[in-house]
């Protein structure tokens, strides 16, 4: 027979545990969809960051683009030479991003609106060709081009009514003349 010791040690262990052979099975089935949905969270806020900062920094590149290029200076977006080179541009920025792939940039050859307005030196709105300027003597007319970039982003995965769609908004204006 056994020890009335041994039975005691075993009777101890049981208590000591027994009952808990599914305790972290449980625990973990209750935390692992909040976990997962919290990393997938993560990885969408991270791609919308990531995929504004590339708008933000593509029509950057475009402003910078129109404000060093002669054709851009001389003839702002009336000038076909500079409506192509930005095109190019954005279709090279495009090809190397591909987070800024589907982004629909403005102006563009296809029929947007343009993108190039003038003011005199104190800010009043001018016709770019023909506008008169005379503030305190300054007849200046100075001219700038704005860029602007549109993207739809769906999230990875839908969390409810809160994360539908977004359409992420970047937009630059530099003077060019």
């Amino acid at each position: 027979m056994s020890n009335p010791i041994t039975k005691k040690l075993m009777v101890s262990l049981r208590q000591l545990y027994g009952g808990k052979n599914g305790a972290a099975a449980v625990e973990f089935a209750i935390t692992a969809p909040v976990m997962v949905v919290l990393v997938l969270g993560i990885g969408d806020y991270g791609a919308l960051m990531n995929t504004t900062a590339s708008l933000e920094g593509a029509t950057r590149a475009v402003a910078e683009f129109a404000r060093n290029s002669p054709y851009c200076v001389g003839g702002g977006l009336t000038d076909a030479n500079c409506v192509s080179g930005i095109n190019g541009l954005v279709t090279g920025l495009k090809t190397n991003n591909v987070m800024i792939a589907p982004a629909v940039f403005s102006p563009s050859a296809a029929g947007a609106t343009p993108g190039n307005y003038c003011t005199c030196t104190d800010g009043t709105v001018v016709n770019c060709s023909g506008g008169v300027c005379n503030v305190a003597g300054d007849i200046r007319v100075l001219q700038y081009i704005r860029i602007t970039a549109t993207q739809s982003m769906s999230p990875i995965v839908s969390y409810g009514t809160f994360t539908a769609a977004k359409t992420l908004n970047a937009q630059t204006t530099t003077r060019i003349q």
